[in-house]
């Protein structure tokens, strides 16, 4: 079964890399797919490096800009079966990607899926190494078929740097404004989850995907990315309370 597939890139001044991350789907050997990019006002050539490539460009105001409302906005656009998120900066690194991603979704009980990342060339050694032994880690796991089927959250479930999911779960669901800042995606995946789905993560449907950022920086982020879990968890629990109170 051939999906068709939204690929979705949120932007705001990606001119270092958005060339290299469409140049990649320009090259993908398969053809089903659609390419939106939805821009924030970017002020640099991100616009006009993306016009000379077969690609749907909308726009939302920098101000109204939030990781939720993006994505949300990136579904709506959307008018394929599958939506793959990718960022500005997020390079496949393969040529079959998106026929990998095709693949995974033949099995109905998954309902989403991400893949691994590693630094780009130009990252810093402390994203060069971190990432590159996440990626080894993973595949020393040995997952069966190269697939781990999760069913409960952990930070970096379903990361919109690097996933998928079916398109009408994300309607029925879609990202929660009140985790604009991040962790929306991980609240998604809880809620794919409780209808029953799978979250596949495949360490080989691979991207490279940085920011430069050094190790002290890198380590601000990292914490943030704690705290981060800490408040999709509140956010969770809160809600389940509230059905609770409400069945009451």
């Amino acid at each position: 079964m051939e999906n068709k597939i939204s690929v979705v890139i949120r932007t705001y001044n990606e001119q270092k890399h958005i060339r290299d991350v469409l140049e990649s789907l320009k090259s993908q050997t398969y053809t089903n797919y659609e390419v939106i990019i939805l821009d924030s006002e970017s002020s640099d050539q991100t616009l006009k490096i993306a016009s000379e490539y077969d690609v749907r460009i909308e726009h939302i105001k920098k101000k109204d800009f939030n990781y939720s409302y993006a994505s949300n906005k990136c579904v709506e656009y959307a008018t394929g079966d599958i939506v793959c998120f990718l960022s500005g900066h997020s390079v496949p690194v393969k040529n079959t990607y998106l026929q990998d991603t095709n693949d995974i979704f033949k099995n109905e009980k998954i309902g989403a899926c991400y893949g691994d990342v590693i630094a780009l060339p130009d990252g810093s050694l402390t994203e060069k190494g971190f990432n590159r032994l996440g990626y080894i880690k993973n595949k020393i796991k040995g997952y069966k078929n190269e697939i781990k089927l999760e069913t409960e959250i952990h930070p970096g479930i379903f990361s919109c740097s690097n996933a998928s999911a079916r398109r009408e779960l994300l309607l029925r669901h879609p990202f929660a404004e009140e985790l604009g800042r991040g962790g929306e995606d991980i609240e998604v995946a809880y809620r794919i989850i409780q209808e029953g789905y799978y979250i596949a993560c495949v360490p080989d449907l691979l991207v490279m995907h940085s920011h430069g950022s050094g190790f002290f920086k890198f380590l601000k982020e990292f914490k943030a990315w704690r705290m981060m879990w800490v408040d999709v968890q509140r956010y969770i629990n809160e809600e389940k309370n509230e059905s609770k109170n409400l069945d009451n």
